[in-house]
């Protein structure tokens, strides 16, 4: 038998970048809870058919056992079609793995969007699925990508200086179909990335394996045997195992998809001496194990790809896209130009990610705590009010904002983020103490020669 301390220890070397996030709609793992924050499989946001359970049975059918080391047969892959086709997009906005310190969200170099949905953001049934992204239009999308980014009124709607929303340009500028191309983009990335973590085998790990049980075992395969050694609850355990094996099927299901069409980056940007143009580019080139610095050569399509999946989901959210504007990356700094008509048209997204006590970036910025419990005392109200009290304590803890519910309800302001005007002057405030301390350093230093 193995040490499992020596594979505790192993894995907080190879898990790479993790750190706990709890599920906002979740059921809790119990004081038994071997490290889980909560249940490994969460019930399904939406209703689920009959069909789709079939679909799911043919999965089990023709892709089970899961063997990370063979490529998928075709009866598996056209399986998988059917069934994750018709799951939604923000449902996979994570991939959890079990390692040292328990059951965590697998972090990457990703692109910017969205990774924390619950319940209420499937209160709308319009939301994104896999079938909306991998529609067989991906070459046209792609070429409809080109035209846009060469649209001058379109490129506009990007400017800092553009203020408000822009929503009369949304059909010119095919904002949804830019939504799905980002979320396409988003896909390949997460899966490749994902992919790779999962079917990498020791002798690749930077680190000395402790133990000779690790010999030609991969990241899945040893996720595995710790699961067997560490968890006892039955119930946990085997419920690990298939989100493991489940979230494996997806992304590589989404790679098979990607590298049928390859990527476009938005042309004439450039890093270092190269410069980006319409070409189709294909996946095999981004340097998925990649250790190299972020400015290294080798890093440029990941710069790059970064760089347009930015500029099209700002150019989706600005023109008021539904889709882009609940699965976007919602930073103050990025969107602080029309923050005021999110505010209006979108309040509950809006309180819900100013109030994030988990987020230390978006909106947070610029309040402190007690602030940011107001925003989630008012979310709380807004839920309660579009869906009931008990689907409102799902997301919300009222007893540990009773204060601020009282604050809320009785007509008290809150402080919104910061405008674009604000951040600005921030920034130069910054800057010229800066430079205060500098001349104060270069003189203290001239007083000591």
């Amino acid at each position: 038998m193995y040490s499992i301390t020596l594979v505790r220890i192993f894995l907080s070397f190879i898990i790479f970048g993790l750190f706990l996030v709890q599920h906002a709609h979740s059921h809790p793992a119990g004081t038994d809870n071997q490290g889980f924050g909560f249940f490994p499989e969460t019930e399904p946001f939406l209703p689920v058919t009959d069909e789709h359970r079939a679909a799911w049975t043919r999965v089990v059918e023709h892709c089970f056992p899961v063997n990370t080391r063979d490529s998928l047969s075709g009866h598996c892959l056209t399986s998988l079609g059917e069934f994750f086709a018709n799951e939604p997009v923000w449902s996979y906005s994570e991939m959890y793995v079990y390692g040292g310190d328990g059951w965590l969200p697998l972090f990457h170099n990703r692109l910017g969007q969205r990774r924390n949905y619950s319940a209420a953001d499937f209160l709308s049934a319009d939301v994104p699925f896999w079938r909306d992204i991998f529609d067989h239009e991906i070459e046209q999308r792609q070429e409809l990508f080109l035209r846009v980014v060469n649209d001058s009124q379109c490129i506009e709607i990007t400017r800092n200086d553009n203020e408000g929303m822009q929503d009369h340009l949304a059909e010119r500028c095919a904002v949804r179909e830019l939504y799905k191309y980002a979320t396409y983009l988003n896909a390949c990335n997460d899966a490749h990335y994902r992919i790779s973590w999962l079917q990498n085998i020791q002798q690749e790990w930077d680190v000395e394996p402790p133990t000779d049980v690790f010999d030609d075992k991969n990241s899945f395969e040893i996720i595995f045997l710790e699961l067997d050694e560490s968890v006892s609850n039955e119930a946990l355990r085997s419920a690990a195992k298939r989100s493991l094996q489940k979230s494996y099927l997806h992304a590589s299901w989404v790679v098979a998809q990607c590298r049928q069409h390859g990527f476009i980056l938005k042309p004439g940007e450039i890093f270092g001496s190269y410069t980006s143009t319409d070409e189709n580019l294909p996946w095999s080139i981004v340097p998925w194990k990649s250790t190299a610095p972020r400015w290294h050569d080798e890093s440029k399509y990941e710069r790059l790809l970064s760089h347009t999946h930015e500029f099209i989901m700002k150019m989706a959210i600005k023109s008021g896209d539904y889709w882009a504007i609940r699965s976007g990356y919602l930073g103050s700094s990025v969107i602080a130009e029309f923050s005021e008509d999110l505010m209006e048209g979108h309040p509950l997204l809006m309180h819900r990610t100013i109030g994030d006590s988990q987020s230390s970036v978006g909106f947070s910025l610029g309040l402190n705590p007690s602030e940011k419990a107001l925003h989630r005392a008012k979310a709380y109200l807004l839920l309660v009010e579009e869906a009931g009290e008990e689907f409102a304590r799902l997301e919300y803890d009222p007893a540990k904002l009773v204060e601020e519910i009282q604050y809320v309800e009785s007509g008290g302001l809150l402080k919104l983020p910061l405008t674009s005007a604000e951040i600005e002057a921030k920034r130069r405030e910054s800057i010229r103490k800066y430079e205060e301390e500098e001349l104060i350093r270069e003189a203290q230093g001239e007083l000591f020669k």
